[in-house]
């Protein structure tokens, strides 16, 4: 006898009733039995009549049984007639929601929808205007779509093809300007001499031949403290002497026209260091441009005038300095410009993505130096050299080495495997340890080494969780960087900032620097997590393929909403039967929102967590060893070196001794293989871009940032210079940050802190325009992907790993975050130091 003839049989008072029913109130959750349930009594015809309208893959589920066993005991069909009258039902019901096109059945997974002779080439959207009740031409329709679809494809290709020949031809165009000014262009040979300058005010003259037609540069090489106090009072008593440079012109007065020689430009006082420091300290380049005004432009056009400049100190000793003399530099306002023009073209090249961003880099290298050549200040092959920072690269080149020697033992892999474990498989919960983990992590080490070597952990981690890496990526570059700022070892800009003689100095100590910078990292860190979570509140968006489980929940929850939908509310009837439905629809909610936030239960953590450390052991134990204690020696070196009194080496040294310890013990002869995989792309990029920048800097759009800060500090009343100062720095800093390089940022405004701080007329504190700067910087090196280094190896890393993270993705998820904490840190910094003077 079957399941039908057996629940026919059954009646209410029979205990095989009440058997049956407790059966069915004990299935799985999943099928939403026990809300659903529905007295056999409360089921009336009428509301058997709403049920047999729902097809039949609704009514032959488990929690409609009330309904079932009340029209089997009611109606007391036979098989036969069973199975033909709901068959009729459903055509009916299928007819029914065919006809209707405003239905809530359009489309759904229960209708059989035919395909006409034609459709099979059709596009998805075109598919889904057709109707099934239009008719069909046959292979009339099939040539006419044939034609569109031919035509399209056609339209595209001459489409693509006009593109690469505008594009060919712009990059013709650049080549051969490029080329006609670089050649007819020769290299600038500046005047260099080394100078002995006898103390005393007497001093030493020395005579310019080639007289400025322009604004001229000055670079001096000495023992020279890093502080400008060019305006500080001539009266002042110091602890330590100056350098003064006083450039002077020729002029003939009298009748008998005597020569003198007057100062027509401001003088250049360079504080030098202590007597006792001066043998042993090396020497500092310090540089100062000079604007041509208009009498000194008169007076140098006459033939017999002289340029010379006079220079003296006021120590008790002679000093001995390098000077360049540039005599011909591009005009401030021109240069600024260009140098913009230069940057639009570099983020527009990388916004549109035409070309990948290593060929942007070089592209916009050449055109920069190209700039230069053009006012005659072409960069000689040295210089281009020197720009490229070969400590720099070296770090990245042999970290690289070292993490691909490490890749091969499964470490990576394994950790994963760890973290997935101690997150529980909740996704939330392991973004936001690997976020931490970074921060800390990047707080000892600095920022680059720290991307390198917990990137691949969660590109691997978002692998084994099925999540798209790109997001997990941002938010390690993000609390890299802002990591950084926690300690003065934990990213250059830090460094920088902690190693300043001046800053030094002024007792800016390790503990201090931590105390200061560790609310604003605290807020930064938290207000990072609550965007990403709130960025990414719909969870799908971190998916990288959705599971089947999950896909096919999705898929049965809106079969039953469309069913849900299709019952009218209009009598007490209908409303049993759409209760039914709706604690259904609810059940599975919670079941697709729990398989959202990770493993859905328990059970499957268990058995996933149980497969994962099968399929991803340790490979080969010996090597990691080996590369362990590698890695470790450069890391202890790293912290050692870090430390500004106990430097003695490189940090590209150490890690090319840590490469080349490792490479020995290992013994390998197949260095072809690892070469192959270096990413020799992000080092061309990295060396491009320097370049680069370097040249933006030498066409003055970093003097110009500085000019305008301070142009806005001093144009406020002193009781409010000191907000409007923090204000100014740490945005400033920030948005420079985003668009240039972190690094050169950083160098630039040291400097302008630095020289503020030395005036006594402007009565600014150090210490809250040293976190300004800290903060601003490394916080703003997150606006862009090239606004810091260790952003563009992170995404080289996944790009290597096959997931590109582009410029307008990153710019569009991180940007407004950064905003977002620069705003915290200028109610920080604001509330801190303006209200309660905590300096």
């Amino acid at each position: 006898m079957g399941l039908r003839d057996t629940i026919r049989n059954l009646r209410p008072d029979s205990p095989g009733r009440d058997k049956c029913s407790m059966e069915l109130q004990h299935r799985s959750p999943r099928s939403g039995c026990h809300h659903n349930q529905v007295a056999a009594v409360q089921v009336t015809e009428q509301s058997l009549q709403v049920w047999r309208a729902l097809p039949a893959e609704i009514r032959h589920d488990p929690s409609m049984a009330s309904f079932q066993m009340e029209n089997e005991r009611i109606h007391g069909a036979s098989d036969d007639e069973d199975e033909d009258g709901y068959d009729e039902v459903d055509k009916k019901n299928s007819s029914r929601l065919q006809d209707e096109p405003g239905s809530s059945y359009a489309g759904s997974d229960f209708l059989d929808i035919k395909t006409r002779p034609g459709d099979e080439n059709a596009t998805d959207d075109e598919a889904t205007t057709h109707s099934d009740h239009e008719p069909a031409n046959g292979p009339s329709n099939a040539k006419s779509l044939a034609r569109r679809i031919h035509h399209k494809s056609k339209r595209s290709k001459e489409q693509r093809q006009r593109d690469k020949l505008w594009k060919r031809g712009g990059l013709l165009l650049f080549w051969l300007l490029a080329a006609v000014v670089l050649i007819s262009v020769g290299e600038k040979h500046l005047l260099e001499k080394t100078i002995d300058v006898p103390h005393g005010e007497q001093g030493k003259f020395f005579k310019l031949l080639q007289k400025p037609t322009g604004d001229f540069r000055l670079k001096i090489h000495g023992a020279f403290r890093e502080l400008s106090t060019l305006d500080a009072p001539e009266n002042e008593t110091l602890s330590f002497g100056f350098l003064t440079v006083q450039p002077q012109v020729s002029t003939y007065i009298g009748e008998n026209r005597s020569k003198v020689f007057q100062d027509v430009l401001p003088a250049w006082r360079l504080p030098l260091l202590s007597e006792e420091e001066l043998v042993r300290s090396p020497a500092v380049a310090s540089n100062r441009t000079y604007q041509m005004t208009q009498e000194l432009s008169d007076i140098l056009t006459e033939k017999e005038s002289e340029f010379r400049l006079h220079i003296y100190s006021d120590v008790e000793t002679d000093l001995a300095i390098i000077l360049d003399y540039n005599p011909l530099i591009v005009n401030a306002r021109t240069g600024s410009i260009l140098a913009g023009l230069i940057l639009l073209i570099f983020y527009a090249l990388l916004v549109w993505e035409l070309f990948e961003r290593t060929f942007v880099a070089m592209i916009c290298s050449i055109l920069s130096v190209t700039a230069l050549a053009c006012f005659n200040d072409r960069p000689n092959m040295d210089e281009i050299i020197q720009w490229m920072d070969m400590e720099l690269l070296t770090l990245l080149f042999c970290m690289m080495l070292l993490i691909l020697i490490l890749t091969e033992t499964g470490v990576f892999d394994y950790l994963a495997v760890f973290c997935f474990e101690i997150s529980g498989g909740k996704i939330w919960p392991m973004i936001y340890s690997l976020c931490l983990v970074t921060c800390l992590v990047s707080s000892v080490l600095d920022n680059m080494t720290t991307v390198l070597l917990l990137t691949p952990v969660a590109i691997r981690l978002c692998e084994v969780m099925q999540l798209d890496p790109l997001p997990v990526v941002m938010g390690i570059i993000v609390h890299a960087n802002i990591g950084g700022a926690l300690t003065p070892i934990g990213d250059p800009i830090s460094i920088i900032v902690s190693t300043n003689h001046f800053i030094v100095d002024n007792d800016v100590t390790f503990p201090t620097f931590v105390a200061h910078t560790f609310p604003g990292v605290l807020l930064a860190v938290i207000q990072s997590c609550v965007y990403l979570r709130i960025f990414y509140r719909n969870i799908d968006a971190l998916r990288l393929n959705e599971p089947k489980e999950m896909s096919e929940l999705r898929r049965e929850m809106k079969v039953w909403q469309r069913a849900l939908n299709a019952v009218a509310s209009c009598s007490k009837d209908a409303q049993l039967v759409r209760g039914t439905l709706q604690g259904k629809v609810k059940q599975l909610k919670r079941t697709l929102r729990r398989l959202q936030k990770g493993v859905g239960s328990s059970e499957v953590y268990t058995n996933t967590l149980d497969e994962l450390k099968h399929k991803y052991p340790i490979k080969n134990k010996t090597l990691l060893l080996q590369s362990a204690g590698a890695l470790t020696f450069v890391i202890i070196c790293f912290f050692i070196q870090s430390v500004p009194h106990w430097r003695t080496l490189p940090l590209g040294w150490v890690a090319l001794l840590g490469v080349i310890l490792l490479l020995i013990i290992l013994n390998r002869d197949d260095m072809e293989h690892l070469m192959h995989r270096i990413e020799w792309t992000t080092l061309l990029f990295f060396a491009a871009m320097f370049v680069m920048m370097e040249c933006v800097e030498r066409l003055g759009i970093f003097s110009c940032i500085g000019e305008l800060t301070e142009h806005v500090i001093l144009s406020v009343g002193k009781s409010h210079r000191l907000a409007m100062a923090i204000f100014m720095i740490l945005w400033m800093s920030a948005l420079a940050s985003s668009i240039l390089d972190s690094i050169p940022v950083a160098a630039m405004m040291v400097k302008l802190v630095t020289s503020l701080v030395a005036k006594p007329s402007l009565g600014l504190p150090l210490q809250p325009l040293i976190w300004a700067l800290t903060l601003g910087a490394s916080m703003g090196g997150n606006g862009t992907l090239y606004g810091a280094s260790a952003n563009v190896i992170a995404a080289g890393i996944a790009e290597q790993h096959g997931y590109k993270l582009s410029f307008t993705r990153y710019l569009r998820t991180v940007f407004p975050m950064m905003l977002g904490q620069i705003t915290l840190m200028t109610v920080y910094l604001l509330v801190a130091h303006v209200i309660f003077e905590w300096h």
